[in-house]
């Protein structure tokens, strides 16, 4: 059965869907609280960043689409070393899948004021909820999502048009926003976390094969989605920490509370924060189980999370991903730990990938030339270092905000990844397998598109 394809209103929906979800119910009212008139001047600094990591990306997303492009492109462009990092990080990223499970424990609660919700038992149901939707493929989860995407728009739209009027200048300032009194090395990890929000287009690349001419809709998404969001965020902001102080910020219903009926609420609520935390959690998730799923059928985890059903979909690498993200939820971890954690990951994990403009030209210049984004070479270059730099600054940043046993533990994931990496290899080697020499081998499609271009 030929799968259906994702257009760009899907993808664009998809992109907008994953980043306002996460970014703006999740991680917005955290810095809020935090930086208070700062909030503002990291959401700029957040979106600039996004955008020049979106601009690189787009130069390699075009001329090389495929889905598990994140590890395809640091292992055949770069070396299959570059390729076992961006799998392990992989083992990582479902901590963002598990953080929307917190969120919408958190949110649910004000729904039901006179009920008594245990927030981890709600948590892991909308996971395992997800699971068995997921299973019925990408398109049919998609699609599922799509709708609720109305409906935080809409929900979106009244927090900002009818907040605005109730902003006190006794919360905040003009003069504020434009001058926050906090230090750049305190606002760039803040910027670290407020770009992982936003970075959540990038989850349409890693299902590149199943969009409609990927080589133009998915560089469209990669820039679209973060710029409209950027300016919903700021607007959002704006409301939030001029509605009520900063430091009583706690989350936007909160804040939704002080000029919504309570008919209104409910509505901002469900279509709001529940909507947005389930239109984050699918793409993001769809991206987890794409990258394991390409690590497998590349031979770096055991292939059979690779085997997919009917549907299309590597059902091992979403059990693996759901029960992490699960197994975390079950934790019952905070939001603001596991969302830093996240952020950092997420930021270490795409360090390869600001690299592969470079490593793309040189082995399929034709591709790149003939691509449907035209960008000088130099510039697509310069554009890939600076990213590269400005990624391992607020790496940097990040890590210093957290405790020395989060960093350890990360670090133990990479050094016990490689570690199984090694043995992997030697393993493989002894029944006849070659799997640096697989990894290094080109990918077809790629060099197909190629040799077309003769």
């Amino acid at each position: 059965m030929e799968k259906k394809k994702i257009g760009l209103l899907g993808a664009l929906l998809m992109g907008i869907g994953c980043i306002v979800g996460s970014g703006i119910f999740g991680t917005l009212p955290t810095v809020a609280n935090e930086y208070g008139a700062g909030v503002v001047w990291a959401l700029i600094g957040a979106a600039a960043v996004v955008v020049l990591r979106a601009l690189a990306s787009t130069y390699s997303s075009a001329a090389l689409p495929a889905s598990g492009s994140q590890f395809l492109w640091a292992a055949k462009l770069m070396h299959p070393i570059a390729g076992a990092f961006v799998s392990f990080s992989t083992l990582l990223m479902p901590t963002m899948v598990s953080l929307f499970g917190v969120l919408f424990g958190m949110y649910l609660q004000p729904l039901f004021p006179n009920t008594e919700i245990n927030g981890t038992v709600a948590a892991v149901a909308l996971l395992v909820v997800f699971a068995v939707v997921a299973w019925f493929g990408n398109k049919t989860t998609i699609n599922t999502g799509n709708v609720m995407v109305v409906l935080l728009l809409i929900a979106i739209a009244l927090y900002i048009f009818l907040g605005l009027p109730h902003i006190d200048t006794a919360n905040v300032t003009f003069g504020q926003i434009v001058r926050p009194g906090v230090s750049i090395s305190t606002l760039a990890a803040a910027v670290g976390v407020l770009t992982s929000s936003l970075s959540g287009a990038s989850s349409v690349a890693q299902v590149a094969d199943d969009v409609k001419n990927p080589g133009k809709t998915v560089p469209l998404a990669l820039v679209l989605c973060p710029a409209i969001v950027a300016v919903i965020y700021i607007l959002m902001a704006v409301v939030t920490i001029g509605v009520i102080p900063a430091a009583e910020v706690t989350s936007l219903s909160d804040v939704a509370a002080q000029f919504m009926s309570p008919a209104l609420l409910t509505f901002f609520i469900v279509g709001g924060p529940i909507c947005g935390i389930i239109t984050s959690l699918i793409p993001v998730a769809l991206a987890c189980v794409a990258l394991v799923e390409t690590s497998a059928k590349n031979k770096v985890f055991p292939e059979v999370l690779a085997k997919q059903n009917k549907y299309g979909v590597a059902y091992w690498s979403l059990f693996i991903v759901m029960g992490i993200a699960i197994a975390i939820c079950a934790t019952g971890a905070t939001f603001g730990v596991v969302m830093t954690i996240f952020s950092f990951c997420n930021t270490l994990a795409e360090l390869p990938n600001t690299l592969s403009p470079m490593f793309a030209y040189k082995k399929y210049p034709k591709c790149c030339d003939n691509s449907s984004v035209h960008m000088n070479r130099k510039v697509a270059y310069v554009l890939s270092v600076l990213t590269f730099i400005v990624c391992a600054y607020l790496c940097v940043q990040m890590a210093a905000t957290l405790s020395g046993g989060a960093v350890a533990g990360i670090l133990a994931v990479f050094v016990v990844g490689y570690v199984y990496f090694f043995f992997r290899v030697k393993y493989l080697k002894g029944k006849g397998v070659d799997l640096i020499a697989e990894m290094k081998a080109p990918y077809q499609p790629w060099e197909d598109k190629e040799k077309s271009y003769n």
